[in-house]
C-alpha cells in the first residue's frame, strides 16, 4: 500500500485538494477532515475521502481550538475515523497530517488525531502552515499551543510553512506543501546507476529528530538553477534556520539533481546551500544524480533535516478589560418636574402649582 496524507481543517483540505491534482501522487491515499462540507466538490469525490465533523457553525481562522479538539474526539468515539485508521495501519509510513496552526478545527483536531495514530505505533509527520508574524495574536496563541501539545504527544519530526508575505491567497504556500510531499515520498528521484536515494535512505532522513525543509526547483542552466534552489531554501515559505540555534544541531541532507551533466554540475548547483551549512554538524548527505537531457531542463531538490524549530512569536498574557459602561460615574438627581406624572410648565396644566421649578442637580 502507498502513503497516506490527511488534511485537517480548511487549510489541510485545500492542500489535499491541490495534491490530488499531482499525477506523481496518484498512488497516495488522501483524506480530509473538516467541518465545512462544501470544501470538497463533486470533482474530488472518489479521489479524496472526506470525513465531515461538526466543529463550528462559522468557518474561518481564529476559532476555538478546544471546540475543534472536543468535536474530533466526539466523532472518533462514534467510529467516524475507523476506516481511515484501518488503512493507516497498513499504509507506507510516514503518515502525513497537514493543518494550519492558526485556526480552530485543524489546530484543535490535529493533536488527538496524532495521538491516536501514534498509539498504533505509526510514524506521524505533521506539516504545519503557520500565520504571518503580523497576523492577530489569537492566531499565534493557537500556534504556540499546538506546538506545545504536539511536543507533549511525542512528535519529533515535522515541517513548518509560513505565509511570510501575509497574502490572503494561500495557494502559493499550499503548492509548496505539495512539492514537499512529492520530495519526501520519493517522487523526485529517478532511477540511476550513479548515486541514488531509495526508500531506506528517505526513511533515515525522515526519522531525523527536529524540523525539516524540502524544496525543489527547475531552470534551463546549472548556474540559474543554483540561484533558484538557493532562493527557495533561504527565502521561500519554509522558515530558514537560526544560525546560533543550528550550531547545536546535527543535520541529515538529501540532494537530487537531474541534468545532462548532473555528475559534473552537482557541486556547483548546491554550492551556496552547502556554504551556509558549513558551520553545522552534518551526519550524512544522500545524493540522487541522474544524467539525462531532460528536454534541456535541470531539476534539483533538497531535504535538510534536523533543523531547530523556528522562533515562535512571544505573546503577552497581560490583557486588560476595557472601561466598564458604568465605571467612574454615579447617578444624578433628576429635576423634580421630570418626576411628576403628567407635569409640565404650562400654567393651564391642572397639575401646575405655580412658582418656579427648583433644579436640583448635583
Amino acid at each position: 500500500m502507498g502513503n497516506i496524507i490527511i488534511g485537517v481543517g480548511n487549510c489541510g483540505t485545500n492542500c489535499v485538494k491541490l495534491a490530488s491534482l499531482s499525477s506523481s501522487l496518484s498512488d497516495v491515499s488522501m483524506y480530509t477532515i473538516d467541518s465545512v462540507a462544501n470544501q470538497v466538490n463533486m470533482d474530488d469525490v472518489g479521489r479524496i475521502k472526506f470525513i465531515p465533523i461538526i466543529s463550528d457553525e462559522k468557518s474561518g481562522s481564529g476559532r476555538l481550538r478546544e471546540r475543534g479538539s472536543e468535536m474530533f474526539k466526539f466523532h472518533e468515539s462514534n467510529g467516524a475515523f475507523n476506516e481511515m485508521y484501518e488503512e493507516c495501519k497498513n499504509a507506507k509510513q510516514p503518515i502525513i497530517v497537514i493543518t494550519s496552526s492558526a485556526g480552530g478545527t485543524g489546530s484543535g483536531a490535529t493533536v488527538p488525531l496524532c495521538t491516536t495514530l501514534m498509539s498504533m505505533g505509526l510514524q506521524i509527520i505533521p506539516v504545519i502552515v503557520c500565520p504571518n508574524k503580523n497576523d492577530p495574536d489569537a492566531f499565534h496563541l493557537n500556534t504556540n499551543d499546538l506546538f506545545v501539545e504536539l511536543g507533549d504527544v511525542g512528535i519529533s519530526t515535522y515541517s513548518v510553512f509560513e505565509n511570510r508575505r501575509g497574502d490572503a491567497d494561500y495557494e502559493p504556500v499550499n503548492r509548496e506543501v505539495v512539492t514537499l510531499l512529492e520530495i519526501i515520498f520519493g517522487k523526485k528521484y529517478d532511477k540511476t546507476d550513479k548515486d541514488s536515494i531509495d526508500d531506506s535512505d528517505l526513511d533515515t532522513v525522515l526519522h531525523t529528530p527536529g524540523r525539516f525543509i524540502a524544496v525543489a526547483a527547475a531552470a534551463p542552466t546549472a548556474q540559474i538553477l543554483q540561484r533558484e534552489i538557493t532562493r527557495k531554501v533561504f527565502s521561500g515559505f519554509q522558515p530558514v534556520w537560526d544560525e546560533e540555534d543550528s550550531k547545536e544541531c546535527t543535520l541529515m541532507t538529501a540532494y537530487s539533481l537531474k541534468s545532462i551533466f548532473a555528475d559534473k554540475e552537482y557541486s556547483l548547483v548546491f554550492a551556496e546551500v552547502n556554504k551556509r551549512l558549513s558551520n553545522m554538524h552534518q551526519f550524512d548527505e544522500y545524493r540522487n544524480i541522474v544524467n539525462d537531457d531532460n528536454n534541456g531542463v535541470s531539476e534539483a531538490s533538497i531535504i535538510i533535516a534536523g533543523l531547530p524549530r523556528p522562533k515562535a512569536k512571544e505573546i503577552s498574557t497581560e490583557y486588560y478589560n476595557a472601561t466598564g459602561i458604568a465605571a467612574g460615574i454615579g447617578k444624578s438627581t433628576r429635576p423634580n418636574f421630570l418626576n411628576r406624572r403628567g407635569g409640565s410648565g404650562d400654567p393651564n396644566d391642572p397639575n401646575y402649582k405655580g412658582g418656579k421649578f427648583k433644579w436640583n442637580f448635583k
